[in-house]
């Protein structure tokens, strides 16, 4: 059994708003799974928590670690941002904003689709102000697009007062693994649950950037460490693997 360190009982047990800059070596996948398993036992069957990685392997790693003994996970949410934007807010809520489709969902990058084949038009999409209409029409034929599932989502949310009613009622933190390769869209969508009252715990090393050149960004975890109104800011920086 492993006895957790000063430094990561602080992480485990702080009750509040997070954000924990890790350095490598430091446990974080160890302090998440043990800080989850401290939740589960207080919430009632039907609320459950938010936890994402940024792989479907991490993931299934940190569900794993966090039901070993037999805990059960109630109504938790554990997978990747991707899959919880498209389960938990575009496929129920999207029905409601936009209409129901005419065919059954199917996730499908718009980078494959020959619509967008010609130059520049994917590019002009995503940055463009016509995307909700390109995601919409879509929606409507059973698609949902990939690249859009972000923006998608936070549009949803914004418009939806049931989303925010079952994602208020059903989760009671969102913990989000490896933060430093957030992208805008996820950190905008974090911020949004943790007003809504969830709490939300941040967690990632800003030296292990590796999606930058994707729109993804350490500084996103930074702001939230510097956000001393919200968050709490807390180090992980003992390396359990080498001196």
């Amino acid at each position: 059994m492993i006895i957790p360190t000063d430094q990561q009982k602080i992480v485990i047990e702080s009750p509040g708003n997070l954000a924990v800059i890790a350095n490598p070596g430091s446990g974080k996948t160890f302090v998440l799974s043990e800080k989850i398993k401290s939740i589960l036992p207080t919430l009632f069957d039907y609320r459950g928590v938010v936890a994402i990685s940024y792989t479907n392997k991490a993931s299934n790693e940190l569900k794993r670690r966090c039901l070993a003994d037999g805990l059960n996970s109630k109504a938790s949410f554990f997978g990747t941002i991707d899959t919880f934007y498209i389960s938990e807010i575009i496929i129920p809520f999207g029905k409601q904003v936009f209409g129901f489709p005419n065919d059954e969902f199917r996730v499908q990058k718009m980078s494959e689709l020959e619509e967008f084949s010609a130059p520049d038009q994917l590019g002009n999409i995503l940055e463009g102000e016509d995307w909700v209409d390109v995601a919409k029409t879509f929606f409507l034929q059973g698609t949902i697009l990939l690249e859009l599932v972000g923006k998608l989502a936070n549009y949803l949310f914004d418009r939806s007062k049931a989303a925010k009613t079952y994602l208020k009622s059903r989760y009671t933190h969102v913990i989000i693994h490896e933060y430093q390769d957030s992208g805008v869209e996820q950190h905008t969508l974090f911020k949004k649950l943790m007003k809504l009252g969830l709490v939300a715990v941040a967690v990632g090393d800003n030296n292990q950037s590796i999606f930058k050149f994707s729109g993804k960004s350490p500084e996103y975890l930074l702001e939230l460490a510097k956000d001393e109104k919200n968050f709490r800011a807390i180090p992980l920086d003992y390396n359990h693997r080498c001196a």
